[in-house]
């Protein structure tokens, strides 16, 4: 299948520096064996105490309250509470221990409101992460099975550990810890999961505490060229939305191997789009400021935008705002970012060329070219010669320095396209 394109016309978040009191005992569950405590290892914990927000019951929920700080949230059944041993309606506590693996507050997952696994995700992504946990209830001995499960942005699964461990109900303090450590992952969401054996393993409430992070490794890559390294495929173009089949005009025109043409609307990947959003906000990468509005709002699929440009980005977008253009100056050259959800899949005969290549760069005499898919959606990004002449303009045709400009393109969501449509 041979795809012809149609085009139209935050803060970072602030260092956390590593507490002394990491885990005294942590499982690496990949091969169960006890490890030595590290203090070296985590950027971050969190330890729950003085945590404000909306009172849930007799604890408090716990949603955004550590993104700016830790770049972490919580999904719907966390909540904040107190750990004593204590039973009246008031002051009832969901701790089987005393206190907390330290302080006096821990984090809660209630299966009833929560669904059966606690949810957490990472703006800014992780490559490590360990905690306390512990059910809020039990016997003596009794055997459960933690399971951790950690996702990059697009939702594969990078990390899938299970741990056994036996429940001493009259510890002092919390004596099992739980967590995963990748080699420079990027993960950007987490589950926990606490399953008792007892009961045929189904999901319980637990508690965890103590939560240690190990931030991922800054990228030099923009989250848009990092999907373009891993994303090495041309465009997926499955289940697209079939607008015509020509075989007139169009097949016509067309060389003879090619005998038909299939007029297509692609489906955009919303959420790999909004998940690249996230990652830029976190590091502080925004879109240049454009001349109008307007145009923007009104697109339909993901806007690839500069984060710099000598004067405003001039947008044009398709009425319908299935496709556009952005045109725009660095340091005096100019640039043309098109995109366009709008393509021609012509069937092609076994002789016919293929395409091999998610990113093909091509050179014209008055630009040069790259060419790529991202989010379901067709791009071509231009850079313009100063002259023709090679003497007059040596970098005209400077592949190196296309790349560049490549990384310094991140991605929008206008209104419409907030919408899906």
């Amino acid at each position: 299948i041979l795809i012809v394109a149609s085009s139209a016309v935050g803060q970072t978040a602030p260092r956390i520096e590593p507490r002394p009191d990491i885990l005294d005992r942590a499982l690496e569950l990949a091969r169960g064996e006890i490890l030595k405590p590290r203090e070296e290892t985590f950027s971050g914990t969190i330890d729950f105490e003085n945590v404000q927000g909306r009172q849930v019951g007799v604890g408090i929920e716990l949603r955004d309250q550590f993104e700016k700080t830790h770049g972490l949230s919580f999904v719907r059944g966390a909540s904040v509470h107190f750990c004593a041993r204590v039973t009246d309606d008031v002051n009832a506590s969901l701790c089987s221990y005393p206190r907390a693996a330290s302080g006096q507050r821990a984090a809660a997952h209630d299966v009833r409101t929560g669904g059966s696994a606690m949810v957490m995700n990472f703006s800014r992504p992780i490559e490590a992460i360990s905690m306390r946990i512990n059910p809020t209830g039990g016997k003596l001995d009794e055997v459960f099975v933690a399971e951790l499960v950690g996702s990059d942005a697009r939702g594969n699964k990078i990390v899938d550990e299970t741990i056994r461990f036996n429940w001493f109900q009259d510890a002092f303090t919390w004596p099992t810890s739980v967590g995963f450590e990748t080699d420079g992952a990027q993960i950007s969401r987490v589950t926990v999961m606490l399953r008792r054996v007892s009961q045929n393993n189904q999901p319980v409430r637990f508690l965890i505490d103590d939560l240690s992070l190990l931030y991922s490794p800054e990228q030099n890559l923009s989250p848009v060229m990092a999907e373009l390294e891993a994303q090495q495929n041309p465009v997926n173009v499955r289940d697209p939305e079939i607008i015509e089949t020509q075989e007139g005009e169009v097949a016509r025109d067309t060389p003879p191997y090619f005998p038909v043409a299939t007029r297509i609307r692609t489906r955009i990947d919303w959420e790999a789009a909004e998940a690249a959003v996230i990652v830029q906000n976190a590091r502080g990468l925004i879109p240049a400021t454009l001349f109008d509005e307007a145009d923007f709002d009104r697109m339909a699929l993901p806007a690839l935008l500069p984060i710099r440009s000598d004067r405003p980005v001039v947008l044009i977008a398709q009425p319908v705002g299935d496709s556009y253009d952005a045109l725009y100056t660095i340091d005096g050259r100019r640039y043309e970012l098109s995109g366009t959800r709008l393509a021609t899949l012509i069937g092609a005969a076994n002789d016919a060329p293929g395409v091999t290549s998610n990113l093909m760069i091509s050179g014209y005499e008055e630009a040069i070219e790259a060419s790529f898919s991202i989010y379901g959606a067709i791009y071509t990004l231009s850079r313009y010669c100063h002259s023709p002449v090679e003497d007059e303009d040596p970098q005209c045709h400077d592949e190196g320095a296309l790349r560049a400009a490549l990384d310094e393109v991140v991605v929008a969501i206008g209104a419409a396209g907030k919408a899906r449509p």
